[in-house]
């Protein structure tokens, strides 16, 4: 099994932040506060550029989309 699944601090803190920012614009519309959408949209985006910066720090999977479909790492991990 591959180890590039997501299963990374970037990616659950990237998951986190966003779905914090996705409660938070969900709440805002039946409560009808568009400002509190838009701020809800931002914690989004922002989770996102966490998740990214996080990942350039090391904190993200090392496995890239090159070496899992390279002929020579198949032969390697097949079982």
């Amino acid at each position: 099994m591959s180890d590039s699944h997501g299963n990374t601090p970037a990616a659950w803190t990237a998951v986190g932040v966003m779905f914090l920012g996705f409660l938070i614009s969900g709440f805002a519309v039946p409560a009808e506060k568009p400002w509190l959408f838009f701020v809800g949209l931002a914690v989004v985006l922002g989770g996102a550029v966490v998740g990214k910066v996080m990942s350039m720090m090391g904190m993200g999977s090392t496995v890239t989309y090159k070496d899992a479909h390279d002929p020579e790492y198949d032969d390697h991990n097949r079982s």
